[in-house]
């Protein structure tokens, strides 16, 4: 028996036209001396249902209302017809409507409709709070070693390195201090037209200052990573 298609609560009896489209989602991509196009597929496209009819009798108008609202509110819907009873169709919305009143008849409309497939969004990726290593596949690694034991480095030896980064600082600041003083020598003796002689000086030091800033830095976020809670 022939099934009444149905679109949410609306019954379509008078349905005259009923079409089925689905693009394949193929891309051509030219291949230099390939006779023809590469063709290379990203997914398919959404179902499309296209839809004639009349509306009549003493429903026409209500039906007419119903279908108008639906095409007004955007709203997803359950549509069910012998067409589509293949499909893994789940929910759809009308894309477009088009309703004409028939000269000569009382309560009687034409009608034409686009419904769209509207598939529903996967769940997004989500990484829980206190994800530890053992959740991420590393077995029984632990956080305070990062099994470094096992390929013959000491873990300690992350922490001499951030000392050494932090005395390197320390240096530089001292050195720093020193250039600052001769500069201030040379300001007390009247300076030099030609520029100060310290300044070259002033200038290595400072480019070593900042090396060592950054290489501290980054010593200290791997340390803080590694051995703080």
């Amino acid at each position: 028996m022939r099934a009444v298609p149905m679109i949410g609560d609306v019954a379509l009896r008078a349905v005259q036209r009923i079409r089925h489209e689905v693009d394949g989602g193929f891309a051509l991509m030219p291949v230099e001396n390939l006779p023809g196009r590469l063709v290379q597929r990203h997914g398919r496209g959404s179902h499309v249902i296209e839809l004639e009819g009349v509306l009549y009798g003493d429903t026409a108008k209500d039906d007419l209302a119903a279908l108008q609202d639906l095409a007004r509110s955007g709203d997803e819907q359950v549509f069910t017809a012998d067409i589509v009873t293949a499909l893994d169709l789940g929910h759809v919305v009308v894309e477009r409507f088009v309703a004409g009143q028939i000269a000569g008849h009382v309560d009687h409309y034409a009608y034409r409709l686009r419904l769209v497939e509207s598939p529903e969004l996967p769940e997004p990726a989500t990484v829980g709070l206190g994800l530890g290593f053992g959740d991420l596949g590393f077995g029984d690694l632990g956080r305070s070693d990062l099994g470094l034991p096992d390929l013959g480095i000491d873990p300690s030896v992350l922490g001499d390195i951030a000392d050494l980064a932090g005395d390197v600082a320390g240096a530089v600041d001292a050195a720093m201090d020193a250039v600052d003083t001769l500069q201030s020598l040379a300001a007390a003796a009247g300076g030099l037209a030609v520029g100060s002689p310290v300044q070259p000086l002033a200038d290595e030091i400072g480019k070593l200052g900042q090396l060592a800033d950054r290489a501290s830095g980054a010593v200290a976020a791997v340390v803080s990573a590694f051995f703080e809670g």
